[in-house]
């Protein structure tokens, strides 16, 4: 009778165990997604410029949001510490004149950047299917192809590359061999120096600060 309750006891607890939901990620998997991202500026203006012709005007500029294509990798280092790189086809921005002599000026400025972003990721794994993560790390902001518009026509100018920090939001859903879709989002401290060749237009801090929206889809390997 005894070894028939073990026995009954053994096999149960085997049951329970099978039919645990397994975990999304493990220490190990690779995960790679793709899809369409968003920058939205959340503080999208300059400092003043200060050049000769500017000087006292309080003339500053916006900067527009942009859409292209995103990829995120993942590689998780257990089974709830994972490391993430955001990366992007280029995204262009448009800069417009907002205030003072540049207000109405239209646009003055189109640049392209690419903001490779570096986190260590916390994976809560609830279960199989749903997967969310937090994560914060740091970001590097490359600019680059600066086309000069309307007043600034016949200028140069410039943008300087950017540090800052990021933090970071995202959930996947994992269905048939691997495959997810996924949604996420980014707030990171984008800060640079547009120095223009012109000293009558001179030199402003542009703070453009976005948030990074990405739909996507991927793979668990």
């Amino acid at each position: 009778m005894i070894t028939l309750k073990k026995t009954a006891l053994t096999t149960a607890l085997l049951a329970m165990v099978a039919s645990a939901p397994a975990l999304a990620y493990q220490k190990g998997d690779f995960i790679a997604r793709a899809g369409w991202a968003k920058v939205v500026p959340s503080s999208d203006e300059s400092d003043t410029f200060n050049g000769s012709a500017l000087r006292g005007t309080n003339s500053k500029v916006k900067v527009s949001n942009a859409d292209s294509l995103g990829l995120t990798f993942a590689y998780m280092l257990t089974d709830n510490v994972g490391v993430g790189l955001l990366g992007a086809y280029p995204f262009k921005h448009d800069i417009k004149g907002k205030s003072g002599a540049l207000r109405g000026s239209g646009k003055l400025l189109d640049t392209k950047q690419l903001p490779p972003t570096l986190t260590l990721q916390w994976h809560f794994n609830p279960g199989y299917h749903l997967h969310p993560y937090i994560g914060a790390g740091v970001n590097y902001t490359y600019f680059f192809d600066q086309n000069t518009n309307g007043a600034l026509k016949g200028t140069s100018m410039d943008l300087n590359n950017s540090w800052g920090l990021a933090g970071e939001a995202g959930i996947d859903y994992t269905f048939w061999n691997d495959y997810l879709v996924s949604a996420q989002v980014w707030y990171i401290d984008i800060d640079t120096k547009a120095k223009s060749s012109s000293s009558a237009i001179g030199d402003a801090t542009v703070d453009i600060d976005p948030w990074v929206f990405m739909l996507g889809v991927g793979k668990k390997f």
